[in-house]
């Protein structure tokens, strides 16, 4: 009992202190020009492309494949209304990277919940994080609506219960 005891007391500011994601005093850029990264993390990446870069990236490649016009209507009616979101997320076991973990979740400028939706169709693959192998789910959202300057895309990570943010700045 007396070890139990005393585990539990170490254990307990590890604990309190792991669902705490440290947060930059003001957000940072990433590779994505649409998305600022709020939370210091380097395992959470978001990448939001528009409904503009999706046309110009099928235009482009309707020019370099030599697409006739039929061919090159009928893919850009395929564009979603709201862009695509992109998600990938590494850690250093498999099974912490399952798809049902993670919620995105999509507030608005005003902090009311917008959308609330689970990655279906996460594919895992190695990846290297920090130098040591671990694991990537990679999955894909279409959005319905654009997301606008102000609004804050939140992964939510059950199994280690943190929240990464990351705040659109589309326009």
């Amino acid at each position: 009992m007396r070890k139990v005891l005393l585990s539990a007391l170490f254990l307990a500011p590890l604990l309190a202190a792991a669902q705490n994601v440290k947060k930059h005093s003001s957000p940072q850029p990433t590779k994505d020009v649409n998305i600022l990264d709020v939370t210091a993390n380097k395992t959470t990446i978001i990448a939001y492309e528009t409904p503009k870069e999706l046309q110009a990236k099928i235009q482009r490649e309707a020019r370099a494949k030599k697409w006739n016009e039929a061919t090159r209507k009928e893919e850009l009616a395929k564009v979603p209304g709201g862009g695509v979101l992109l998600v990938d997320i590494s850690r250093y076991t498999v099974a912490s990277v399952d798809a049902k973990l993670f919620t995105i979740l999509v507030l608005d400028a005003n902090g009311q919940e917008k959308m609330r939706t689970k990655i279906n169709d996460g594919v895992v693959a190695p990846t290297i994080v920090a130098g040591v192998s671990a694991f990537k789910t990679s999955g894909k959202l279409v959005l319905d609506q654009p997301l606008k300057t102000g609004e804050v895309v939140c992964v939510l990570d059950e199994k280690e219960n943190k929240r990464y943010e990351f705040l659109v700045k589309n326009d």
